[in-house]
């Protein structure tokens, strides 16, 4: 059996989901011969618990495994210290997993990585040389190597670890053929530490296709959605994030929604305030908690999946979000978007499917009468909108990250 094998990839939020749900079923499509697993660094007991229903392998492949796997002849890269914890604390792994994990990487013939923002100094070092690891381990057993779209940088360590990780992200990043970045920022980072093999292609989830396969993820393909919630006609859907606020004041992000949500009943719409993350749902209650009265407000509190929210997002004429991979989802369904966003990444998404209008930045203040003018031509355009998401998708897609992808033969 002959493997391909996709790392940064993991189950505990729906972004991260997303892109690994896109990304096996993409690859089976156009590698049917060959058997998808997923090394994850996060395996909790809900990873497990979900695991039971997919119809791809799971491998829990954190730091001091790979550091295992990569051996003594790499500490000068790893360092004397990290090497001690391998050898007093163990791999993480039962010696019988580490096995299986090994006996892939040996019969592996690609490698893919769809992190979305691990190589950073924003992540720290610690971070870095633990996303460096799996092109190591690439390298060491030369299996192609691809990095598909995510961002890069900045590269901000200190001048110790910048002297350390400068050489390895050098050396390590020249090995696959091309790198693909999600943003112009991380080209310009990644030239900052001498990469020069990257091209620019947009998010994972955009370039699958519309609709997944689901017996390409689930054992049971019927068991990929069980909606508790049906979706009524002429609504919106608001899809907060915790990140917004410690980005911008939690304050007055909590009365621009009541305020939105407002004008939005005042128009004659439903209202699904829906959780993309567990971290967010306190913030869905505590928004549903000032109109507990109103029945044209509804609070999703079910946990959904990602093929699950899809079946949401495309019965709502629009959306109103902070998660970016919300906003990656909706686009990818010709729904569009208010957002309220602060990273380059939100700006570069917009502008890609024409929509900067209805961009706002949590991190300056936001100007009332300019946010309800946005919202009020989205009530009256969202068709329109949809027309113009869909043309500019169109254009972006001609050509897939997907068929990129190095395997080997």
């Amino acid at each position: 059996m002959k493997y391909i094998i996709i790392v940064g990839g993991e189950l505990h939020n729906k972004g991260a989901q997303a892109m690994t749900y896109t990304v096996v079923d993409q690859v089976k499509k156009n590698h049917p011969n060959k058997k998808v697993v997923l090394f994850s660094e996060i395996y909790n007991d809900r990873d497990k618990l979900e695991e039971k229903k997919l119809n791809f392998d799971i491998f829990y492949f954190p730091a001091r495994a790979k550091m295992d796997i990569l051996g003594f002849g790499y500490i000068s890269k790893f360092g004397l210290k990290e090497y001690l914890k391998l050898l007093i604390k163990g791999t993480g792994v039962s010696s019988d997993k580490l096995e299986k994990i090994k006996n892939i990487i040996k019969n592996a013939d690609a490698m893919i990585d769809i992190s979305g923002y691990a190589l950073s100094s924003q992540r720290g070092y610690f971070a870095s040389m633990n996303y460096l690891y799996n092109i190591m381990i690439a390298k060491k057993y030369s299996i192609p190597m691809n990095l598909l779209p995510q961002s890069f940088g900045p590269f901000h360590y200190t001048p110790k670890e910048m002297r350390k990780l400068k050489p390895l992200i050098k050396e390590y990043l020249e090995y696959p053929e091309v790198i693909f970045a999600r943003e112009e920022d991380g080209i310009e980072n990644l030239k900052t530490v001498g990469i020069e093999n990257v091209r620019k292609s947009f998010d994972i989830v955009l370039q699958g296709d519309k609709e997944y396969d689901v017996s390409n993820i689930f054992k049971i393909p019927s068991n990929s959605v069980s909606l508790e919630v049906t979706i009524e006609k002429n609504s919106i859907g608001i899809i907060p994030n915790q990140q917004i606020m410690s980005h911008g004041s939690s304050t007055e992000l909590f009365e621009i929604y009541n305020s939105i949500i407002d004008f939005i009943i005042k128009k004659g719409k439903r209202v699904y305030l829906i959780n993309h993350s567990t971290l967010d749902l306190e913030i869905c209650k505590k928004i549903k908690a000032s109109f507990s009265n109103e029945d044209n407000v509804i609070l999703i509190e079910q946990e959904l999946n990602c093929i699950e929210i899809n079946s949401v997002l495309k019965k709502l004429d629009f959306i109103i979000a902070s998660r970016y991979h919300a906003i990656v989802h909706s686009y990818k369904l010709g729904i569009p978007a208010l957002v309220f966003g602060w990273a380059v990444k939100y700006k570069e998404l917009l502008k890609a499917v024409n929509q900067e209008q209805y961009l706002f930045d949590v991190r300056e203040s936001i100007e009332q009468k300019k946010l309800t003018s946005a919202l009020d031509h989205l009530i009256m355009n969202y068709n329109q909108e949809t027309v113009v998401i869909e043309e500019k998708l169109n254009n972006l897609n001609k050509h897939s990250v997907f068929e990129d992808i190095k395997v080997r033969y």
